[in-house]
């Protein structure tokens, strides 16, 4: 069986609350019966000590507990008689007050005073003289352990009196109260459970929605649908979680549609030579075309081509993983930067392009591999060959300082529109979509430049150029060497 976490979180709630909930009326009810017993004893003791002084009054006023023992047996009063005007006690209703039934059919108070404070005092007691014999009792008798307090009259103990212990002190009275009070406090219970159980479920909803959505959209995402998103509202967790989840989505959206047009893109570079060979080889097949010097000349060149396209592919897809490889040693830039220029002198003299080199006297001394920064200098002359006008100008430039060497490529006209010069080093780009692969080369050469001046430890730009052209700045970091 599936469990929702809405409904886990709602057991979570509701779980903590309800516990605390009867914990709280535990704790009430166990802080009422003690309170509650606490409070009898004190009442307990006060009407005790009153009983106490009435009863050693008494006693000092008759000199004997025979007023006591007459009166239980239906004699006179200990005081000596009804007040005047009154009739004997005897003589009186049980519920009339002084009588002998008097305060729900109990036996009656010894005197006046002592009347007057049993209408408050409800404890079972037992009287004993000096002897330790039973003079009276009221109500069931105490048990046999219950304390016995002594009676004193001028210094002597004359008698004593054993009251029954706080349980036997709730009468029927105080027990319906403490009922109501546990049924009360149980309601009370269940009141707050079932409150808790409504503010639990509006908790869990509004808690988990956030949570919802995400999870609604990362099927979706994971369905292929990029471009899913989930308001990010709030400050707390889930919006973080939320803008984080966006970013996901916005990354995998980009990499897909580059991904397709990577495809699309080796698709129709692979697509180019392979037509063109084809069709030269079906020419000569059909004996259109003379497999000829120049024939042949013509085949080799678009298998240069694709093999040069593969090439790039092959060591683009190497730098990506990080397994491209590089074995740096200190050297002087001037020399292989001048060597690039020497191999396209002759290929940029056919298009009538002016090629000027210009170096500072001081060694551009850095830790680099020869090889890759030898691609590096022919991947950007190869580009300023096919984008350059015939009769244009192409000027490199090598300078440094104490921390950085500089290599500044610059070519004649045609520019290239600002809003392209950031996507030069984008893979498969060209500032003219419509060139052929023969006028305008993939678009993997710059790519290819970025990530080798990146592992160097440089940075390389593209602007425009002073010459009407294209310019691109190189800059790497020098390598101090230190002579004695």
């Amino acid at each position: 069986m599936k469990v929702s976490v809405t409904f886990k979180l709602f057991l979570a709630i509701l779980s903590a609350c309800v516990l605390a909930a009867v914990a709280m009326g535990i704790a009430v009810r166990t802080s009422f019966e003690y309170g509650f017993v606490d409070f009898l004893q004190e009442q307990g003791a006060n009407d005790l000590a009153a009983l106490e002084q009435e009863l050693e009054a008494s006693y000092a006023q008759h000199g004997n507990w025979d007023f006591v023992r007459a009166r239980t047996r239906g004699g006179p009063p200990f005081d000596g008689g009804p007040p005047p005007g009154e009739p004997p006690r005897d003589a009186r209703p049980p519920d009339a007050p002084g009588g002998f039934h008097d305060e729900g059919g109990k036996d009656g108070p010894f005197t006046p005073g002592f009347a007057e404070h049993s209408r408050t005092f409800r404890p079972p007691y037992m009287l004993y003289d000096a002897d330790m014999k039973v003079v009276a009792s009221e109500g069931p008798p105490p048990p046999p352990e219950a304390v016995r307090h002594p009676l004193r009259v001028r210094g002597q103990t004359v008698g004593w009196i054993a009251v029954a212990g706080p349980t036997s002190l709730i009468n029927q009275a105080e027990q319906r109260f403490k009922d109501r009070q546990t049924q009360a406090t149980w309601i009370i219970v269940g009141f707050t459970t079932l409150l808790c159980a409504a503010v639990s479920i509006i908790l869990a909803r509004t808690l988990l929605t956030p949570i919802k959505r995400i999870v609604t959209a990362t099927h979706r995402l994971a369905g292929g649908d990029y471009a899913t998103r989930v308001p990010a509202t709030g400050r707390d967790e889930l919006q973080m979680l939320a803008s984080d989840f966006n970013r996901l989505a916005a990354s995998l959206e980009k990499a897909e549609s580059d991904r397709r047009d990577f495809i699309a893109d080796i698709s129709h570079e692979l697509r180019t030579p392979l037509s063109v060979l084809r069709g030269e080889l079906e020419a000569i097949e059909d004996g259109v075309r003379r497999p000829d010097a120049a024939t042949i000349a013509s085949l080799q060149s678009e298998v240069a081509m694709l093999s040069q396209l593969i090439d790039d592919l092959y060591e683009l897809s190497l730098a990506d993983i990080g397994q491209l490889s590089f074995e740096k040693v200190p050297l002087d830039l001037v020399p292989i930067v001048e060597a690039a220029c020497d191999v396209f002198r002759e290929r940029l003299a056919a298009k009538r392009i002016t090629l000027e080199f210009d170096r500072d006297d001081a060694r551009a001394t850095l830790s680099g591999d020869p090889y890759r920064l030898t691609q590096l200098w022919k991947n950007l002359l190869e580009n300023a060959l096919r984008y350059t006008n015939e009769g244009g100008r192409v000027r490199i430039s090598v300078t440094s300082n104490d921390n950085h060497i500089y290599v500044d490529v610059q070519d004649s006209f045609p520019p290239v529109p600002a809003p392209l010069l950031p996507h030069l080093f984008d893979r498969f780009f060209r500032v003219d979509p419509s060139r052929s692969r023969q006028s305008g080369g993939a678009g993997l050469g710059l790519a290819l430049c970025k990530h080798i001046v990146e592992q160097h430890g440089g940075t390389i730009e593209a602007s425009r150029s002073p010459l009407g052209g294209l310019r691109i700045l190189v800059q790497l970091p020098r390598l101090n060497t230190h002579h004695d």
